[in-house]
C-alpha cells in the first residue's frame, strides 16, 4: 500500500469542492425552515388578530345595548366616544376604553340608524378570515365570511310580540 502524501493546507482531488457544497446545502434547508417558521408565524399573528376582532367586536356591541337601554329613551350613541362617558349620565362608562379595528389598526366602519345613532361596528379589511367556521353560537353567521367586513358586530333590539305586551 502506498501512502500519498501532500502539502499542509492543500486537499486531495477527491476533496475538493465538497465542503462548499455542504454548505450550499445546508443553506437551502436554513432557507427553507426559516421561511416555514416565518409562514406559521405570521399564522398565528392573524389569528390573534382575529381573535382580538372578536372579542373588540363585542365589547362594542354589548357597550351600543347598555348605551341603548340605559336611557329613559331608548336611542343610539351618536359617537363611540359616547360609550366611554355616558353624557346623559355624570359617571357612566358602557366601555372600558376605545379600540381600534386589531386587522387594520385603523377607525372601525361606523354602522347607523336612520337618526344618525351608531348600531354597530365593522372592520374595513376585505382581507380572508382564517376562521371560517366553528364560531360561538352568537356569531354563528360569520360563518363563510368572504372578508372581515363581514364581521358585524351590530346591535338591533328584538322587536315585542304582540303577546308580551300588556
Amino acid at each position: 500500500m502506498k501512502t500519498v502524501t501532500l502539502p499542509v493546507g492543500r486537499p486531495s482531488r477527491r476533496q475538493q469542492g465538497f465542503t462548499y457544497l455542504l454548505i450550499l446545502v445546508a443553506l437551502v434547508i436554513v432557507g427553507i425552515l426559516a421561511e416555514a417558521g416565518v409562514l406559521l408565524n405570521s399564522r398565528i399573528v392573524k389569528a390573534n388578530k382575529e381573535q382580538e376582532l372578536l372579542f373588540r367586536g363585542r365589547a362594542y356591541q354589548e357597550a351600543i345595548r347598555s348605551y341603548y337601554f340605559a336611557g329613559a329613551t331608548r336611542e343610539y350613541p351618536r359617537s363611540l366616544e359616547m360609550l366611554l362617558n355616558d353624557p346623559r349620565y355624570q359617571h357612566k362608562r358602557h366601555i372600558r376604553q376605545l379600540y381600534t379595528d386589531p386587522i387594520t389598526n385603523q377607525p372601525w366602519l361606523l354602522l347607523k340608524d336612520s337618526r344618525g345613532g351608531i348600531t354597530g361596528i365593522a372592520s374595513s379589511s376585505r382581507e380572508v378570515p382564517l376562521k371560517r367556521a366553528n364560531f360561538p353560537e352568537e356569531f354563528v353567521r360569520f360563518t363563510g365570511a368572504a372578508g372581515y367586513q363581514e364581521w358585524v358586530f351590530e346591535f338591533r333590539p328584538k322587536p315585542l310580540n304582540k303577546k308580551n305586551k300588556t
